[in-house]
């Protein structure tokens, strides 16, 4: 794995010193990570604009990332997956456009400077779905658009996710691999996005084998050789600790009961960890399909500054790296 996305746009990381940063990215360093995958750049700049603080956080990793011949990608305006009836087309990229140009302004000049991720993950539309489809297609089209104009040489990443719920039992729409891969086909063919980093499912159920998940991964990476561009796989090293779709359903039941969430750090939901065997399993098979592997997990679930847990996940996984590494 390449490296991970990391939301550094918090209240901790505006105290840390250089030195901070450095100690995390020499940890990302010692397990093989070479990209810098940034979310919350909006808040880091906002927070260097309003405070009496000197601290730039996105300064402080360009400048490292430089140092150390890393790359970064770096998160875009406006996020979140529900857009369409929320912002007009052209209003969503006027505020990309803003974004995108104070970044530039800003650390353009950096060496490191390697690109944008369009941070918006969506349900995986149905064929018949065209009017949100077309919006979708036309604000990242009008996005790229801008992002070459403001840094020619630039890369623009998008991280979507599939499902695996065949019979629906959450609501959402199914659609075959196929299916799946062709809405890409089209929507890679009308943007111009440049890299597809398809995560490896969209659940993030640990009851989905390897098996399960291989057929959309292959789909989408004839599709983005096909439009010649690379297909990178987001490789989570977290994952919910169930055994089937009705153990699931009820602690999501119990979750929304406490008015809690399902997201890691809530206790209701069982997170954890992807077992290091599991793991290894499905890299073995990503790399086989995949060009590049990126990572959702390491924070916080093989986070070194983190708990016990974490910091045994960390060891787990850097002997992994390490072994493969030195074949």
């Amino acid at each position: 794995m390449r490296g991970t996305l990391w939301w550094v746009g918090t209240p901790r990381h505006f105290t840390w010193k250089k030195s901070d940063f450095e100690k995390e990215i020499q940890a990302q360093m010692d397990i093989g990570f070479d990209l810098l995958w940034l979310l919350g750049s909006k808040s880091a700049m906002d927070h260097t604009d309003h405070t009496d603080s000197k601290q730039d956080v996105l300064e402080t990793l360009y400048s490292i990332a430089d140092e150390r011949k890393l790359r970064v990608l770096i998160d875009l305006i406006p996020g979140g997956g529900d857009l369409p009836g929320k912002l007009p087309v052209d209003h969503a990229v006027a505020a990309a456009r803003e974004h995108i140009r104070r970044l530039v302004d800003r650390y353009g000049h950096h060496g490191s400077f390697y690109g944008w991720y369009l941070n918006n993950e969506l349900n995986p539309l149905h064929p018949s779905e065209q009017t949100v489809s077309a919006y979708w297609r036309a604000y990242w089209k009008g996005v790229v658009d801008e992002c070459r104009r403001a840094a020619p040489r630039s890369v623009v990443a998008i991280s979507p996710f599939f499902l695996l719920d065949e019979k629906g039992v959450r609501g959402f729409t199914y659609l075959r691999p196929e299916e799946y891969a062709a809405w890409w086909d089209a929507t890679l063919k009308e943007t111009g996005i440049d890299i597809l980093m398809l995560q490896d499912s969209g659940e993030h159920l640990g009851f989905f084998t390897v098996e399960r998940r291989e057929p959309f991964w292959a789909a989408v990476a004839e599709v983005c050789r096909k439009n010649g561009k690379p297909f990178w796989l987001n490789v989570e090293t977290g994952e919910v600790a169930v055994s089937d779709w009705g153990e699931y359903l009820k602690l999501e039941r119990e979750a929304a009961s406490q008015r809690k969430s399902k997201e890691p750090g809530e206790g209701v939901v069982p997170w954890r960890f992807t077992p290091i065997d599991s793991l290894e399993k499905k890299l073995r098979a990503a790399a086989k399909h995949a060009d590049n592997l990126v990572n959702w997990g390491y924070y916080p679930f093989m986070d070194p500054g983190g708990d016990v847990e974490s910091r045994k996940a960390y060891e787990s996984y850097r002997a992994y790296y390490r072994k493969v590494r030195d074949k």
